[in-house]
């Protein structure tokens, strides 16, 4: 039901910065028809004396001449005046899509967060007033989306077999966080901590879609453990050799980047562009790292990959370190920072 209380606020101010808003344009036009009016006057004035008739009009030019309304008071204040209307039309929409966005069944919450963002921006104290209010409205309207949508989403699953947990706006299917944006009206998918889809329509089809086509991108490829710990290797030798490192061990992410071009064909070694690239995702290194590190423990020449855990000051940079999923969830992991094989 709509919360008919705040609606009416909502127009009350509305009325009152209309009116406001209102009074400022009358004023901008007048302070353009005083600057037409004497500016044709001059001209008026000019073209009168040099027909040389009878009447002296020497005093009256050298009056206007002297008066200079346009440049001493009439810019100066056109800037602000210019400012004012711009926000106080900006706050009259926002007012009006608000009271529009609450009384739409169910909220439309896309039209009362852009409303939203435009009010809570304002100084004057009766507007911020009702912005707690609106937040709250907000916050309802998208938990009953979020309730509504993930119902309808663990019955779909479940239909496949897949569970799911989290509930609105965090979902967790498996390895993967689904976060939805009810506002904004999509949503995005990571595995673990890593983007895998940036944007997701906010439906049960296209976020079936995008899991389906996630795992199958991740998991569901064809590997050769043996292999892929080969060219891990490889890249964990030439980084040691570009950072002239003695030490055993190094940094994930430059092993990562360096079995990136290892994976490359002759093709992009002769011709670099983006069509003849091998994508080779962040998210399905840290799936093969652990599956064939971890899970499986591949070795090669009888060595071993030990990961060491990232330190707190990195942990927010991807490019010093990685999110590795270990467990059953995309909460359920650590951070590594480097490698070596012992």
């Amino acid at each position: 039901m709509p919360n008919e209380m705040l609606i009416q606020q909502l127009e009350t101010l509305r009325d009152l910065y209309n009116q406001q808003q209102k009074a400022a344009t009358v004023l901008q036009t007048t302070f353009k028809a005083v600057t037409d009016a004497q500016n044709k006057t001059r001209k008026a004035l000019s073209d009168y004396s040099t027909q040389n008739t009878g009447t002296d009009i020497g005093a009256a030019q050298d009056t206007f001449t002297r008066l200079r309304l346009k440049e001493e008071t009439i810019d100066p204040l056109l800037p602000n005046l210019r400012r004012e209307i711009k926000t106080l039309t900006a706050f009259t929409s926002a007012l009006k899509d608000a009271a529009v966005a609450l009384r739409t069944e169910p909220v439309d919450v896309g039209r009362l967060d852009k409303a939203l963002a435009i009010l809570q921006s304002a100084s004057q104290a009766n507007i911020q007033a009702v912005v707690p209010e609106l937040r709250e409205e907000l916050d309802l309207a998208q938990r009953a989306l979020g309730e509504d949508f993930g119902y309808k989403l663990r019955e779909a699953l479940a239909e496949q077999g897949v569970s799911i947990g989290g509930r609105a706006p965090k979902f967790t299917i498996g390895h993967f966080e689904l976060d939805a944006n009810f506002a904004k009206r999509f949503m995005t998918l990571r595995y673990g901590k890593d983007m895998v889809v940036p944007r997701i329509s906010i439906t049960v089809d296209a976020a079936l879609k995008a899991y389906a086509d996630a795992t199958k991108t991740i998991s569901g490829r064809n590997q050769d453990g043996k292999a892929w710990m080969a060219q891990l290797y490889e890249a964990y030798q030439i980084v040691r050799r570009k950072r002239d490192n003695t030490g055993a061990r190094v940094n994930i992410v430059e092993c990562y980047l360096e079995m990136v071009l290892l994976r490359q064909g002759r093709l992009f070694a002769s011709e670099p562009s983006k069509h003849t690239f091998i994508d080779y995702s962040r998210a399905q290194f840290i799936y093969d790292f652990y599956e064939y590190a971890n899970t499986k423990r591949v070795s090669i020449n009888g060595l071993f990959v030990k990961a060491s855990s990232a330190t707190i000051s990195v942990t927010d940079n991807p490019a010093k370190c990685m999110w590795i999923v270990e467990g059953d969830s995309p909460y359920d992991g650590r951070y590594i920072s480097d490698i070596e094989f012992e």
